[in-house]
């Protein structure tokens, strides 16, 4: 570990008639999908990277000035308490490693 996957599949939904709204409702369309599978003492290491990633490429495409927020658990959330705080701890973490304010 880690082991990183990441595909760009195709997804095919059928909306009901009169729901289609342009790119709101479109029947097909293709999706970036990644997942980063490692040790919790991994974690950490592994958000940075996706974080150097992102960063890299909105840079590239002359996004410079961004504001950055962190999503923790909401009131209704499934997994235990323990889980959670790690989690969110491994990201608080990634984000101060980057320097980057939340």
């Amino acid at each position: 570990l880690p082991k990183r996957w990441a595909e760009l599949g195709t997804v095919y939904r059928y909306e009901r008639s009169g729901t289609l709204h342009g790119l709101m409702r479109v029947r097909g369309f293709t999706q970036d999908d990644a997942h980063i599978f490692c040790l919790p003492e991994q974690l950490t290491d592994e958000i940075v990277g996706v974080l150097d990633l992102t960063e890299s490429i909105l840079s590239r495409f002359g996004f410079t000035e961004y504001q950055v927020m962190l999503s923790t658990r909401p009131d209704k959330s499934v997994g235990s308490d323990d889980i959670w705080d790690a989690a969110t701890e491994a990201l608080k973490g990634a984000l101060e490693r980057k320097g980057w304010d939340y």
